[in-house]
C-alpha cells in the first residue's frame, strides 16, 4: 500500500518547489493544500493556497474563517496520513505542528528564525523529525538543536535549478520594459498593485510594464494597469527578470529569483499601518531582501512603508547603476549550493518518507 503524505503549503513558491520534487512519482498518495500545479501532479486538495495566504495581523483577521476551515480539514486528513511535510507558512504551519500527534513530520523551508527569534526553532526541533533548510546560514542556526530525534539537512536552494528563462530575449518581448511583481498573496497584491502603478507611471513614457502573476490575480492587475503601457502575463517571471531593464519587486522569494538572474531591482513592501507598527516593535532585521542578507550588504535598495515618490527616486538610481548591481549579484548561485538541488531534495524526501 502506498504511503500517504500530507503537504501543507502556504505560498506559490513552496508549491513550485514541491511540484518539481514530486512530479512523476508513483510511490506516494499525496494530499494537502494545493494550487493548480500541485493538483496537476495528483495532489488531492483539502484547501487552496489562496485561502490561507494572508500576511500581517490585520490582513489575517479578515481571512480568519477560511483559514480555520482549511486548518480543520487539514488536521482531519493528517490523521489518515503516514508523513506530513510542512512548507514555510509559519503562521499556519506552526499551529498545525502543535496539533499533530504520532506522525513523521518534516519541515521544509524554515520560518525566518533569524528575524523572529529562537522560539520557533525550539518548537520545530521538539516536534519534527527532519528539517530541510534552503539557506546556508539556517543550517548553522539549527545545528545547535540537532540530536537523535531531530536532523537538519541543507542541500542548496531549489531556485538555483529553477530560476532560468525558457524563451530568448527576441522571442519574449521587443522593446525596453520594467518588470513589476505585485506579490503572491491576495493581501499583498491588493495593496502593492495600486502602489506599484503609482511608482511606474512616471516611467511609462520610456518603458513598458510587464507584470507576471498568478491566475487568481490576473483580472485585478489587468484592470488596475489598463491606463498605462502594460502587459499582465501568466507565468514568464524568469523571462521578465532576465530581460527587463530593472524590476519593482514586492518583498519575498521574487527578490531572490531576480538576484539569481542578475536582474537589478528594487524591493518594496507596504502593509496596513497597524500591522507595520506592531511588526516594528517585534522585529528589527538589518535587511528584508534575501539578496541583501546573503550578500551582507544592501545591493538592491529596500523601500519599506514609504511614499511612491521615495520608490521613484530609488528606481532612478537602480537604472543608473544597473551594471554595478549585476556584478554584485554574480556570486549568488555559488552561495546557494550550485546546480542539481531539485534532484538532491527529491532523493532526500523519498528516503525520509
Amino acid at each position: 500500500m502506498a504511503k500517504r503524505v500530507f503537504l501543507s503549503v502556504g505560498d506559490f513558491s513552496a508549491s513550485n518547489y514541491l511540484y518539481h520534487i514530486f512530479k512523476g512519482q508513483r510511490e506516494f498518495e499525496l494530499y494537502g493544500i494545493t494550487d493548480d500545479r500541485l493538483e496537476s501532479i495528483g495532489v488531492k486538495s483539502v484547501g487552496r493556497i489562496e485561502e490561507i495566504s494572508a500576511t500581517g495581523l490585520i490582513e489575517v483577521l479578515s481571512s480568519l474563517k477560511k483559514i480555520r476551515e482549511v486548518f480543520k480539514r487539514s488536521l482531519e486528513k493528517i490523521r489518515e496520513c503516514d508523513s506530513v511535510i510542512l512548507c514555510d507558512a509559519p503562521g499556519f504551519n506552526l499551529r498545525l505542528l502543535k496539533r499533530i500527534k504520532k506522525k513523521k513530520v518534516i519541515y521544509f523551508i524554515s520560518p525566518q528564525v533569524w528575524v523572529w527569534g529562537k522560539g520557533r526553532a525550539e518548537l520545530i526541533a521538539q516536534r519534527c523529525k527532519h528539517l530541510v533548510v534552503i539557506l546556508p546560514f539556517e543550517e548553522k542556526i539549527y545545528k545547535a538543536y540537532e540530536g537523535k530525534n531531530f536532523k537538519v539537512h541543507y542541500l542548496g536552494h531549489p531556485l538555483v535549478d529553477l530560476a532560468k528563462p525558457k524563451l530568448r530575449r527576441e522571442e519574449f518581448f521587443k522593446g525596453k520594459f520594467l518588470g513589476i511583481f505585485a506579490g503572491s498573496r491576495w493581501s499583498e497584491v491588493k495593496v502593492m498593485g495600486p502602489y506599484l502603478l503609482k511608482v511606474f507611471e512616471e516611467f511609462s513614457e520610456e518603458f513598458y510594464a510587464i507584470l507576471p502573476t498568478f491566475p487568481a490575480f490576473y483580472g485585478f492587475l489587468k484592470e488596475k494597469f489598463k491606463g498605462v503601457k502594460a502587459k499582465v502575463l501568466l507565468n514568464y517571471s524568469y523571462e521578465t527578470m532576465a530581460y527587463s531593464e530593472a524590476s519593482l519587486i514586492t518583498s519575498g522569494t521574487a527578490s531572490l529569483e531576480a538576484g539569481l538572474l542578475k536582474n537589478p531591482h528594487l524591493v518594496l513592501y507596504r502593509v496596513n499601518p497597524v500591522t507595520y507598527l506592531i511588526a516594528k516593535t517585534l522585529i528589527r532585521p538589518k535587511f528584508l531582501s534575501l539578496v541583501n542578507i546573503l550578500l551582507k550588504e544592501e545591493v538592491v535598495p529596500e523601500v519599506i512603508q514609504r511614499a511612491p515618490e521615495v520608490a521613484k527616486r530609488k528606481l532612478i538610481k537602480v537604472l543608473e547603476e544597473r551594471e554595478r548591481i549585476k556584478r554584485k549579484l554574480e556570486n549568488l548561485r555559488e552561495i546557494l549550493g550550485g546546480e542539481g538541488v531539485i534532484n538532491r531534495l527529491r532523493q532526500l524526501f523519498f528516503e525520509i518518507i
